[in-house]
């Protein structure tokens, strides 16, 4: 049996006047053996860029054909994931880690607000994991954590 669902998802986008409008198209999503991954329209770049990598991880463990992980590793590593991506945006962001105009305030605020929520959040599997998985990735480094959880379907120990 295949059950389905219709999302409705923003086609198209374009700025008229001090408004933004936009196309909408609504898309049967089915069990097919696809991946699919979607994301709210409207969300700031960087926050954007943390969810779509901790998506990204979700959908690369399924092409390595890693499935049925314990809910606290598969959400800690991508978790991991969307943090280091934090990390690398504002690496690569001049404007974000050099300005001092209100835009890049703005940036540089959400993500810290952002990374403290990844970092402080007290669900098992996205707080306990993450820092569970972080410590794994301090200590051994992400490659080999990641070869482990490919091949263990769990965080390398002590």
């Amino acid at each position: 049996m295949c059950s389905h669902r219709d999302i409705t998802s923003v086609d198209k986008s374009r700025l008229q006047g001090r408004k933004i409008v936009t196309e909408m198209e609504t898309y049967r999503i089915g069990h097919e053996h696809r991946i699919k991954i979607l994301v709210l329209f409207g969300l700031p770049l960087v926050m954007t860029g943390g969810i779509l990598a901790h998506e990204f991880m979700h959908a690369w463990l399924r092409l390595q054909g890693v499935s049925r992980l314990n809910p606290e590793i598969e959400e800690g590593i991508c978790q991991v994931m969307g943090y280091q991506w934090l990390d690398w945006f504002e690496a690569v962001d001049p404007e974000a880690s050099s300005s001092r105009s209100e835009k890049a305030q703005f940036m540089r605020n959400l993500k810290k607000t952002f990374k403290g929520e990844v970092e402080n959040m007290l669900d098992g599997a996205y707080g306990d994991g993450f820092r569970d998985a972080q410590w794994a990735v301090s200590r051994y480094g992400l490659d080999h954590v990641i070869r482990h959880i490919i091949r263990h379907k769990t965080l390398p120990r002590e």
